[in-house]
């Protein structure tokens, strides 16, 4: 027995003379929207792509500064005039399975196997046109693709695509011309990896929203639980190729379809690590000393804009009772499009987002100010742009929209019948947006009289629904978003694409604005077409841009986000870009002990826009 005590106390002494473990750092938010597929190579929404990005990496990624660095790609260089772009791939990544086991090594082949899988019409993807749109032979391989006729698609010639694998870690892109944003173009999703041999194996389940092993990952993350509408987790990767610069261990995502409203009260029970602060909500804890220490503003990272768009295609999913031909009639109408352009009370509305600093988030343009500028000028301040821009919150004018009114009713008065029914759908699970919804209700009823118009608020569950409004054509008018793919106002253009691509507004759709659409895409074909001075491109943008403001093709409201957050990230270490998926990504992303207070906010700025401004001065 004593021998056997003494061995005891000699192993309990060992234990205690070792290193303590490292506590695993884990991130724990709350979501209430399921994503509805895994395939990253076909989608093209925000919250699915959110997820791609923490789990594939692509050929560069931007740093907390907004600096494009290597990741897949080690090195690049750019010739033949700025029509070939060549990468060398970095060797010895691996791809990896939902148990984060090494399946095989990320290549060059794998970029080509992805292109053509996107490129392949078959497969539907929301991205394909990006690729298309820049690279040699693309389109043609594309539309081959498309074809009814299995003859044309048997011609489908890949190997005339500007994508090759010149060896296992030689990538080469050839462009349609030279396009000095294309780097920036490589973070998003049309430019990631994929493994064929996978891909194969897996068929029609690839990238299914079933489980996490329909994917192979060779991210920062890899999905190591995904149970829908309940939990996911992604796992950090130890065989990703800069796991030392992977500071958070895990992020677990719990499902609660009220994570809007219940997630402030689990904050402050210690139950997750981020929580969505409401108007309400803000000014409850900004007034208690000690909840004010744990809510700092929402940074503004992103560069997606909001606008409310007209539906110019009623017929395609305008339920019967809200009267689509009706509407397709008014729409047509360029008074009707613009007493709702002056007569919306933009400033108002954004007080649901942000009541103190509502008139700061609202702008007049898709194109939001700061994304780019040529020779010190912002985008938003040329040609045509500058004086829509400086306007400021005065375009609501409710003197002007009552004219608009008026002219209407009586160009209308044979053809169309008042009140003209607007069906406006909402999703019930974004904070604020059945607020905003009420009150954009109330405002423009109020001002326009119900004589004229009747507007039908609707709200419908995160889950599908866009798929249920927006890409249905099931809308009179609602309110949607776009974010860049690339820096170059091009990327703002694609949502009202003659081919309707994306499905926003169905914008060439109507019969009746013929001119007015075809005279847009004129413009947005003649931008397209210079490719080298940028001033001037800017500039021919700026002229498409403002003639679609002009006539209320849609009505620009402004940034989407404001207000307060509570959160234990630290934004400032989190990767930075205005375009692609850089800012989706917790790679590098600092977990503070408790949340950041606004004081901690405004000194991290601080600190942060120093040391990007000494960058930018070496």
């Amino acid at each position: 027995m004593k021998k056997v005590i003494s061995l005891l106390l000699s192993v309990m002494l060992v234990l205690s003379m070792a290193p303590a473990m490292a506590e695993e750092s884990v991130y724990t938010t709350l979501y209430s929207g399921e994503v509805t597929s895994l395939n990253y190579l076909t989608t093209s929404t925000t919250n699915e792509f959110a997820l791609a990005a923490n789990v594939i990496d692509t050929l560069v990624e931007y740093d907390k500064y907004g600096q494009v660095q290597p990741s897949l790609a080690e090195d690049w260089e750019n010739t033949n005039e700025g029509l070939t772009w060549t990468f060398k791939i970095r060797q010895g990544v691996k791809w990896v399975d939902g148990n984060g086991k090494e399946v095989a090594e990320v290549t060059a082949h794998d970029f080509v196997s992805a292109a053509k899988y996107i490129l392949d019409a078959k497969n539907a993807s929301g991205t394909a046109s990006i690729l298309y749109g820049a690279i040699v032979g693309a389109e043609d391989y594309f539309d081959a693709t498309a074809s009814d006729d299995p003859t044309v698609v048997a011609s489908a010639n890949w190997d005339a695509v500007g994508i090759k694998a010149l060896d296992a870690y030689t990538l080469e892109y050839t462009l349609l011309a030279p396009t000095p944003y294309f780097l920036s173009m490589l973070t998003y999703v049309c430019f990631m990896p994929v493994y064929e041999p996978f891909v194969v194996s897996k068929g029609a389940e690839f990238g299914l929203a079933t489980g996490n092993d329909t994917l192979l990952y060779c991210g920062a993350y890899y999905l190591s639980e995904f149970k829908p509408h309940e939990r996911r987790v992604l796992s950090k990767n130890a065989l990703n190729w800069d796991k030392d610069n992977i500071t958070i261990d895990q992020i677990e995502y719990k499902y609660n379809k009220e994570a809007t409203e219940i997630s402030s009260t689990l904050y402050l029970e210690g139950e997750v690590d981020s929580a969505s602060i409401d108007n309400d909500v803000a000014t409850e804890w900004l007034a208690d000393p000690v909840k004010a220490e744990y809510i700092r503003p929402v940074r503004q990272t992103s560069f997606y804009t909001y606008f409310y768009a007209f539906n110019f295609n009623p017929a395609k999913g305008l339920a019967a009772e809200y009267e689509p031909d009706n509407w397709y009639k008014a729409v047509a109408n360029e008074n009707f499009r613009k007493s709702f352009y002056a007569g919306f009370d933009r400033v108002k509305a954004m007080t649901i987002t942000d009541p103190d600093n509502a008139e700061e988030l609202v702008y007049n343009t898709i194109t939001p100010p700061y994304f780019v500028n040529s020779n010190g000028v912002d985008y938003v301040n040329m040609g045509d742009l500058a004086a829509i821009t400086e306007l400021g919150a005065d375009t609501f004018n409710p003197d002007a929209a009552l004219d608009y009114k008026a002219a209407a009713m009586a160009e209308l008065k044979d053809t169309v019948k008042f009140p003209v029914l607007v069906y406006m759908p909402y999703n019930t699970s974004v904070s604020g947006w059945a607020e905003e919804s009420q009150l954009v209700e109330q405002q423009l009823e109020g001002l326009l009289g119900t004589d004229y118009i009747d507007v039908i608020i609707d709200g419908y569950p995160s889950s599908g629904f866009l798929n249920s409004t927006r890409r249905a054509g099931n809308y009179c008018i609602i309110k949607t978003n776009w974010g860049p793919d690339y820096a170059d106002p091009q990327t703002y253009t694609d949502i009202f694409r003659e081919d309707e691509k994306y499905n926003y507004t169905f914008l060439s759709s109507h019969e009746g604005i013929k001119d007015l659409s075809g005279e847009y895409y004129n413009l947005v074909n003649a931008a397209h077409a210079v490719t080298t001075d940028i001033e001037a491109r800017y500039l021919a943008y700026a002229k498409a841009e403002a003639f679609l403001i002009d006539h209320a093709l849609c009505i620009p409201f402004g940034v989407g986000s404001g207000g307060y957050t509570a959160s234990r990230i630290n934004p400032f270490t989190q990767q930075f870009a205005p375009f692609g998926i850089s800012n989706e990504r917790y790679k590098g992303s600092v977990l503070l002990d408790t949340a950041m207070s606004t004081d901690m906010y405004y000194d991290a700025m601080d600190q942060w826009e120093t040391e990007r401004d000494a960058l930018d001065n070496d």
